[in-house]
């Protein structure tokens, strides 16, 4: 063993039965190489994610390689870097568009067509070949590698003081042999910001990894927690670090099953029933929707009018919602901008007004959401009188909502912001803050998962995708299937969309169009009712 020299950083191999393959091998600094080319040989190595970035560090000085921290950030760029020389000799400055930003999580936010980033870089000579000796943390991909380099992975976090649903928190992670240690690592250090307070951990603050990687042998990942405060007697304690643990490792590729140790010691997990957490929560095939001016059931091709509701007089009833019980409805009256709920037998509510208020969406819990043109959030009780409270949202003060939706376990919002242009649409997804009661109090600022997008609405369709699209666009709008971590596929266009609807699944999506309804069928859309139109699922 040597007894001097500096100290080395050793990965510990994961046992992964695959390794890796990385399909970037970037080029290695050039003997004699401009100043200049080192920062862009530097910047052009940011691909090459493999043996901890080793190809990038070498253009680095000896003290910069081991204090450099490539996963501090990754700038996803849209356009070619602009690399200049500053006054000062060695000096120089890079410039950069991006489209969307990595942070040292792996939460990926999506930036506004033409964002820029600014990188100042310092060099020195080493053994006569210039060397970066200041450089900031993190890496840059262009955007059309990044999904060749990096991979989502979801991370899940329970639902907040009921712990009966599991939370995808999506992250990216760069496709390494390291990957099941990077997914335990930020799972053990908490959900994303933009969750917040609308989930919880298992697993407590104090746990850390008694080794330094998770292996992965045979398809199982085995994670071995240190815990000073564990009772091995807490089945059910056990049982819910175990769910959660295996419900993230198994979004990662190659692992298949967990194996949880605590102090060295297998744990039980088998000794209490429980609900599957990650079961997803399904709507009803019955949809709601506009027939004549009136509240309408839409299923299976038929259209049946809600009996016994009794509407406001005058009213121009739109974006019609409905509770997960089919009992209670909601619907928008443009003859005054306000929202009204309804139930059979009853009178109707108005529960607030705005401009250009959203279609209320109904939560699990009993709440109605809504939001307007001002950027103000409401939510009311559906079981109570009265009118709405405002739930405190402040980032999307003077942002105009066009589209709030509560996901079917209650513990996000789908929220859609657009400016003048309809092409400049922002999807955000945001946490759902609740009190003791379960009483909604807030939104946690939202994540961006889309921006510069023509998209009015956005649906759910479960609880990792949601479908969007442009409304009464006079020529073919693009319906587009989106996943929670901001990837998406293309859906037929359909031209003069009115409105989009989300069931349980990507075969469950209808789309309005000319006083018509439609359903979307493989490459095409079906038509269903030339009687309703504007339906929506319920949530």
């Amino acid at each position: 063993m040597p007894r001097s020299g500096p100290v080395h950083k050793v990965i510990e191999p994961t046992g992964q039965s695959q390794p890796s393959a990385m399909p970037f091998n970037p080029q290695a600094p050039r003997p004699g190489a401009s100043a200049q080319e080192v920062v862009e040989g530097f910047l052009a190595a940011g691909v090459g994610a493999q043996d901890d970035y080793s190809v990038a560090r070498q253009y680095l000085t000896p003290q910069l390689a081991t204090t450099w921290k490539p996963d501090a950030r990754v700038l996803i760029h849209s356009g070619e870097p602009t690399t200049v020389p500053r006054l000062n000799e060695g000096e120089f400055r890079t410039s950069v568009e991006v489209s969307s930003e990595l942070d040292a999580d792996g939460v990926r936010t999506a930036q506004p067509s033409g964002s820029t980033r600014v990188l100042d870089f310092a060099l020195t000579s080493v053994d006569g070949q210039w060397r970066i000796s200041k450089a900031p943390d993190g890496v840059m991909v262009p955007e059309a590698d990044f999904p060749q380099i990096f991979s989502p992975s979801n991370l899940y976090f329970y639902s907040a003081r009921d712990s009966k649903h599991l939370i995808p928190d999506p992250r990216w992670f760069a496709k390494r042999s390291t990957a099941s240690t990077a997914a335990v690592r930020a799972l053990m250090n908490g959900p994303s910001s933009y969750l917040g307070h609308a989930v919880e951990s298992a697993i407590p603050q104090s746990a850390a990894l008694s080794r330094s990687s998770v292996p992965v042998s045979g398809g199982t990942a085995a994670v071995d927690l240190s815990l000073a405060s564990f009772d091995p007697a807490d089945v059910a304690g056990a049982r819910r670090m175990e769910q959660q643990l295996r419900a993230t490792l198994r979004s990662v590729p190659s692992v298949e099953d967990v194996n949880l140790t605590v102090n060295d010691a297998p744990v039980e997990t088998s000794g209490r029933e429980g609900g599957d957490a990650l079961q997803p929560v399904t709507v009803p095939n019955r949809q709601i929707g506009v027939s004549d001016n009136q509240l309408a059931f839409f299923q299976g091709g038929q259209t049946e009018q809600i009996r016994d509701i009794s509407l406001p007089e005058g009213a121009v009833v739109t974006k019609p919602g409905m509770g997960a019980e089919v009992d209670v409805f909601g619907f928008v009256d443009t003859a005054d901008s306000a929202v009204y709920t309804v139930a059979p037998g009853a009178q109707p509510q108005r529960r607030w007004a705005g401009t250009r208020p959203t279609r209320p969406s109904f939560d699990p819990q009993g709440w109605v959401w809504g939001a307007d043109a001002t950027g103000t959030v409401h939510t009311v009780r559906a079981a109570s009188n009265g009118n709405g409270e405002t739930v405190k949202a402040d980032w999307l003060r003077d942002r105009h909502v066009a589209s709030l939706r509560i996901s079917r376990e209650g513990s996000r919002a789908l929220v859609v912001t657009t400016t003048g242009d309809s092409s400049k649409a922002v999807i955000w997804i945001a946490g759902v803050v609740r009190d003791d009661s379960g009483k909604p109090i807030g939104l946690e600022k939202g994540n961006a998962v889309a921006a510069d997008v023509a998209v009015d609405t956005a649906q759910w369709i479960g609880a990792e995708e949601f479908v969007t699209t442009a409304l009464n666009q006079d020529s073919n709008a693009q319906p587009r299937r989106y996943t929670v971590a901001g990837e998406h596929d293309d859906l037929p266009s359909l031209t003069g969309v009115t409105s989009i609807a989300g069931g349980n699944g990507p075969a469950a999506v209808y789309g309005a169009s000319d006083g018509r309804l439609y359903m979307l069928t493989g490459s095409s859309w079906a038509l269903q009712s030339e009687n309703v139109t504007d339906t929506s699922f319920a949530g």
